[in-house]
C-alpha cells in the first residue's frame, strides 16, 4: 500500500474520551456524598457563627450543589452523545467496508470470466469513455418531453435567470424533463474535459472563496448556504468538496444546480470529485434508485449520462498557491505532480484499478497511480503519528500530523481543507491547525445529529466557519431533547442490527452460559458483541440502554431481545435473520444485476448474472431450460419482470426450504 504495514487498530482517541467523562461522573457523584462544609475556607467560621455566617454557608453549600449537578449533567449528556456519534460513525463505515468488499468479491468473478467477456467489458469502457460516444448518448433527439411536462426549462448558454428558476422548481418539487438534463450532462463533460486534475483560484480577486463539503443531496442544505452567502457569481466564487450526491433524497437537483452553476461561472465555480461521485457507490447509497424513481425507462441513460461527468471531475483545487482543497486527504506519496497527470477519466469506480491488457495478453494495473487516486478520496487524519491502510472504511489512509506536515510542507501549502467525515459542529481542526475537515450536510445521521458548516477563506488563508441547521424544529429544541432524539435513533439502528443478528449473538452468549442460566458477565457480554457485530463500540457504556442486569452485575443476556424479539417457529427466525442481515448485500447485488438501472431484473439480465456464476463457479452448472424455470420462480407475479421485493422474496423461499429439510422445527 505504500504506508507502514502496521496492525494499529483504528484510534481509540473518542472510547479514552468517553471513559474521562465516565469518571468525572463517578468522581462527582462520590465528592456529593461527602460533607461540603470542608471546601468552605476554615477562618471563615467561628465558633459561634452569627445568622448571617449561616445564610452564607447555606447559599454556598447550595451553589456547590447546583454546579456539582450540572457538571454531572453535562458529563453524563456528554457521553450519551458521543456514545450516539460513534454507533451511526461506526455502522456507517462498517457499511463502506462491506461495501469495497462486495465489489472486489464480484471484480474477482468477473476478472476470472474468458477473455472474451473482458473485452466485451474494455470495450464498454472505452466507448463511454469516447467523446462521440457520450454525445450520441445524451443526443436529446433520443428522448421527448411529455406534452403535459409543467416543470422548468433550460436552454443554452445558461443565465442568472435559469438559476433562479430552477432553484424556484426544486422548492416546488418539480423534476427538470430528462430531455433537458441529458443537454445539461452533455455541457457540464465538455467543460470539465478541457480542464486539469489539479485547478487553482485566487482569494485576490472576490476577497474569499467559499468551501462547501459534503451535502450528500441534500437541497435544504445547499440553498440554506446560498441564502446565507449568497448565490455563486464572478464576485462569489465557491468550491464544492464532493460527494454531493448519495443518502440524500434530491441528489438530481443538487447535481443539477451545481452543474448549471459551473457552465455559467466556469472560472468560479469548481466541483472537486469526492468519493461518492463513483458509479458502484451510486448503486450502493441511493443515487441509481433516485434515478429509477424520477426518470424510470430513460434512467440508465441518464446514469451513464452522470456517470461521464463524474468521471472528469477535478480532483484538486489549489487556492493562492498556499491551501490544498481534496475531499478525502493525503498519504505518505502522495504527489501533486503526479496527480495531474493522471487519466482521471479510466476511473468510474475508485474502489478498484482500472487494467489494461498488453501485446502478451496479461492485465496491467498502474497500482501506484490508483493509490494516488484512492488515497486523494477515501483517506483521514489521525491523531497518531505514521501512515496505515484505512481498515474501517475499507479504502484510503489514515495519516498522522507527520504525513499531513510532511505532504504540505513539500508543495509549500500552510493548510489542508478536506471533507469525507459528518462532525457533529459541521467542522473539526487537527494536525495543529494544519488540516481543517468541513461537512455541509446537517442533520446528516437524523434530525438534530449534526450541525453543517461551510467556510470562507480569505486572503489571510484563516479560515471562518459558518454553522447552520437546515431543519429549524430541531435547532430550536433544548441541547437534551436533541440529543434524546438523536440517542434514540442511534439505539434503534443498533438494535434492527442486533435483531438480524439475534441466532448469533444467542449462540454467543450460550456459549458462556453452559448451564443455561440466562447469566453472562460484562466482560462476556461486551466480547460477545463485539465478535458477533464486529462494530468497534463502548459497549460497557452502552449497557444500560441495551440490556439488562442481575443485582450481583451479571448480565441478563434474553433481554437483549426483549423489544424486538423474532416471532414464529425456529426455521422462520433464521430465515428472517439471514435475510435481514443480508439486506443491503442483496440490494447491492440486485442493483450490480439490474444493468440498464431500471429497478427491475429482466429475464436477460438474471439470466446473464446466473451465467456469470456459472462460469465462475465450476460446480454449478444450469442448462437454458434450467435457467429459464429459475427466471419463473422467481417472477412472483408473472409480468415477465423481477422487482427487489421479488428478489428477496426468492431468497427467503430458498433459505425455508433448507432449513425445513436440515430438520428445523
Amino acid at each position: 500500500m505504500g504506508c507502514a504495514s502496521s496492525n494499529t487498530a483504528h484510534d481509540k482517541e473518542e472510547l479514552k474520551k468517553l471513559n474521562d467523562l465516565a469518571e468525572i461522573n463517578s468522581s462527582e457523584t462520590q465528592s456529593e456524598q461527602n460533607p461540603i462544609v470542608h471546601q468552605i475556607p476554615q477562618n471563615s467560621i467561628t465558633s459561634s457563627p452569627s445568622s448571617t455566617q449561616i445564610g452564607v454557608q447555606s447559599k454556598l453549600r447550595a451553589t456547590l450543589l447546583i454546579q456539582r449537578w450540572f457538571r454531572r449533567w453535562r458529563a453524563e449528556l456528554e457521553i450519551r452523545r458521543r456514545c450516539t456519534w460513534t454507533i451511526f460513525q461506526t455502522m456507517e463505515y462498517a457499511s463502506e467496508n462491506e461495501q469495497l468488499k462486495l465489489y472486489n468479491f464480484f471484480n474477482e468473478i468477473i476478472s476470472g470470466l474468458p477473455d472474451a467477456f473482458n473485452a466485451m467489458q474494455n470495450e464498454k469502457n472505452d466507448q463511454i469513455e469516447s467523446v462521440e460516444h457520450f454525445s450520441k448518448l445524451s443526443n436529446p433527439d433520443y428522448v421527448m418531453i411529455d406534452p403535459d411536462y409543467n416543470g422548468p426549462d433550460l436552454a443554452f448558454p445558461i443565465d442568472e435567470k435559469q438559476i433562479k428558476t430552477l432553484i424556484d422548481a426544486f422548492k416546488d418539487k418539480k423534476v427538470l424533463a430528462a430531455k433537458h438534463l441529458l443537454v445539461l450532462l452533455a455541457e457540464a463533460r465538455k467543460h470539465y474535459m478541457k480542464i486539469e486534475n489539479v485547478q487553482y483560484m485566487v482569494t485576490s480577486i472576490a476577497g474569499k472563496i467559499t468551501v462547501v463539503g459534503d451535502l450528500h443531496g441534500s437541497l435544504d442544505d445547499l440553498l440554506m448556504i446560498f441564502f446565507k452567502n449568497g448565490l455563486p457569481s464572478a464576485d462569489n466564487p465557491y468550491i464544492i468538496n464532493g460527494d454531493f450526491v448519495d443518502r440524500g433524497p434530491a441528489s438530481v437537483e443538487v447535481s443539477i444546480l451545481l452543474f448549471s452553476l459551473s457552465l455559467l461561472y466556469p472560472n468560479s465555480v469548481i466541483i472537486n470529485r469526492g468519493n461518492h461521485e463513483d458509479v458502484i457507490m451510486n448503486k450502493r447509497y441511493g443515487f441509481t434508485t433516485e434515478l429509477v424513481k424520477k426518470y424510470g425507462v430513460v434512467a440508465n441513460r441518464i446514469s451513464k449520462g452522470f456517470e461521464g461527468v463524474f468521471r472528469v471531475l477535478p480532483l484538486v483545487t489549489v487556492v493562492d498557491n498556499s491551501v490544498l482543497i481534496c475531499h478525502g486527504g493525503l498519504s505518505d506519496i502522495t504527489d501533486l505532480q503526479y496527480i495531474n497527470e493522471i487519466p482521471r477519466h479510466k476511473y468510474a469506480s475508485i474502489l478498484r484499478p482500472p487494467s489494461k491488457r498488453n501485446d502478451e495478453g496479461e492485465d496491467e494495473i498502474d497500482l501506484i497511480e490508483w493509490r494516488q487516486m484512492l488515497d486523494l478520496l477515501w483517506s483521514d487524519p489521525k491523531a497518531a503519528l505514521g501512515c496505515e491502510p484505512n481498515t474501517f472504511r475499507g479504502g484510503g489512509t489514515y495519516f498522522g500530523p507527520d504525513i499531513s506536515a510532511a505532504v504540505l510542507d513539500k508543495h509549500k501549502f500552510k493548510l489542508l481543507i478536506r471533507s469525507h467525515e459528518c462532525k457533529p459542529d459541521g467542522y473539526d481542526v487537527v494536525h495543529d491547525g494544519r488540516v481543517v475537515t468541513v461537512f455541509s450536510a446537517s442533520n446528516y445521521y437524523e434530525a438534530g445529529s449534526n450541525l453543517g458548516a461551510y467556510i470562507n477563506l480569505g486572503p489571510s488563508h484563516k479560515p471562518q466557519f459558518i454553522q447552520y441547521s437546515a431543519t429549524e424544529n430541531t435547532s430550536q429544541l433544548p441541547l437534551y431533547s436533541r440529543v434524546s432524539k438523536v440517542e434514540s435513533s442511534a439505539l434503534r439502528d443498533l438494535r434492527t442490527k442486533m435483531f438480524a443478528n439475534q441466532g448469533r449473538l444467542q449462540a454467543a452468549f450460550e456459549n458462556y452460559d453452559p448451564e443455561k442460566t440466562g447469566l453472562i458477565t460484562m466482560a462476556e457480554w461486551t466480547e460477545s458483541m463485539n465478535s458477533v457485530l464486529n462494530l468497534d463500540l463502548p459497549w460497557r457504556t452502552l449497557r444500560a440502554k441495551l440490556v439488562e442486569q442481575d443485582e450481583d452485575g451479571k448480565i441478563k443476556y434474553e433481554s437483549c431481545f426483549k423489544d424486538g424479539a423474532l416471532e414464529g417457529n425456529i426455521a422462520n427466525k433464521q430465515v428472517t435473520e439471514t435475510i435481514y442481515r443480508q439486506r443491503n448485500i442483496l440490494e447491492t447485488i440486485f442493483r450490480l444485476l439490474d444493468t440498464d438501472n431500471s429497478g427491475l431484473l429482466s429475464r436477460e439480465e438474471l439470466r446473464a448474472g446466473c451465467e456469470l456464476l456459472a462460469k465462475h463457479n465450476g460446480s454449478i452448472s444450469l442448462s437454458a431450460e434450467e435457467l429459464d424455470n429459475l427466471v419463473d420462480t422467481m417472477d412472483i407475479n408473472k409480468d415477465g419482470e423481477i422487482n427487489f421485493n421479488e428478489f428477496l422474496e426468492s431468497f427467503r423461499m430458498v433459505d425455508n426450504k433448507f432449513a425445513s429439510t436440515n430438520g428445523a422445527v
